[in-house]
């Protein structure tokens, strides 16, 4: 009994000291990544700082930023730490945000800082902003969440029921994609919408509707480490149905000359190297008819289907296509499965695949598409009229 009484004791006293040291510590968030002149400038989002940009009343938010410039990124947040009451603390990093200009430099210039430090673990969220500086992302702040960092995290996060942009905006899967043989990288991007300095004060973190929030854009195609393009809404879908990751998706088609929306929550893709030249797609789709803007007749369901799969088909060719000649990055690995299956070849080619090989690759579409349902009516309101 007396050990166990000993043992309390002790995780207590533990306990008092951590809590005595963490007040000591500048909880870094999120950081963001941007170059101005010649130097990089970084932006750190530190949760519990005692001079905020906003105070610490309820209903406001709980953190500053501290920004600061210099030829290295170790150098930069050096300048940092000197302004901070406290050290700079970084094992609770969520999130990084870099700019479109970081993202054509190269990432990896910028990346050497955060996988040596020893208390970062590289398991935050790599995301580009579009159109912006990566600072002012962290200066968002939203009625839902107290930190900006979480906002953006959270923003990821509730996108994993439509697709996998999780997965897809870890820093560990854009690392391993770039490593990988055969495979090129993605990254999502983040759009700042309305003013940054209104977005900044306390009024859009009490109102219910701010005049600035976050939202998520399309995706970034990148070649080794750098920014390539970043693509349309359409072409994202695309992207994400061929890589398997995409959950959920409502699709329009033109389906005589009306506009017809069909909801999948059922998608299967599959790629099957045929040989070394060559690869079949598998797409298997089921979906519901969503909504229709037109006096569209229902009951011809093969029909609306022969029009879904053509469509389906034109669309995901069409980003093939840019991907392999205009882009010249394979973002779906089919060089992977070529450096798996036929490694002798791999060799030979590997280092003109996205250049020469890529572009001459075969790829076949094999779309089936169903349509299960058409909900509760199998006439549109305008037709029934």
């Amino acid at each position: 009994m007396k050990k166990i009484i000993l043992i309390f004791i002790c995780l207590i006293l533990c306990g008092c000291e951590n809590y005595a040291e963490l007040n000591k510590l500048s909880i870094v968030t999120a950081a963001g990544i941007d170059k101005k002149d010649d130097k990089y400038e970084i932006t750190l989002l530190i949760a519990n700082s005692p001079k905020n940009e906003t105070t610490s009343k309820e209903g406001e938010a709980k953190t500053t930023v501290y920004q600061s410039t210099g030829k290295s990124i170790a150098e930069a947040i050096k300048k940092i730490d000197k302004k901070t009451p406290k050290q700079l603390y970084f094992s609770h990093i969520n999130v990084i945000v870099i700019s479109e200009e970081i993202g054509k430099e190269g990432f990896f210039k910028v990346a050497d800082w955060w996988i040596r430090h020893p208390q970062t673990r590289n398991k935050f969220y790599l995301i580009q902003v579009n159109q912006n500086k990566a600072g002012n992302v962290l200066k968002i702040v939203s009625p839902l969440e107290s930190f900006p960092s979480q906002n953006i995290a959270t923003l990821i996060e509730s996108n994993k029921n439509s697709r996998s942009i999780g997965d897809t905006a870890s820093y560990s899967n854009f690392i391993s994609r770039v490593l990988k043989p055969g495979y090129e990288a993605i990254m999502p991007t983040i759009k700042i919408n309305g003013n940054v300095k209104e977005g900044s004060k306390r009024e859009n973190l009490e109102t219910a509707n701010p005049k600035t929030y976050l939202s998520l854009g399309p995706l970034a195609i990148y070649k080794k480490d750098k920014l390539i393009k970043t693509t349309t809404k359409k072409e994202t879908d695309a992207i994400y149905i061929l890589n398997n990751e995409a959950k959920e998706l409502i699709y329009t088609i033109n389906y005589k000359n009306n506009l017809l929306n069909i909801f999948s929550n059922s998608l299967k893709t599959k790629i099957k190297l045929k040989n070394k030249n060559e690869a079949d797609i598998y797409i298997k789709m089921k979906g519901t008819i969503y909504e229709t803007n037109g006096k569209i007749d229902l009951n011809n369901i093969k029909e609306i289907e022969k029009t879904w799969n053509k469509s389906l088909k034109k669309d995901l060719k069409k980003l093939i296509k840019n991907v392999q000649n205009k882009y010249q990055s394979d973002i779906f690995g089919f060089g992977n499965l070529i450096y798996k299956n036929y490694p002798q070849r791999w060799k030979q080619i590997k280092n003109n695949w996205n250049e020469k090989y890529f572009k001459k690759f075969k790829i076949n579409i094999h779309s089936n598409a169903k349509i299960t349902s058409t909900a509760s009516l199998t006439k549109t309101l305008e037709k029934s009229d």
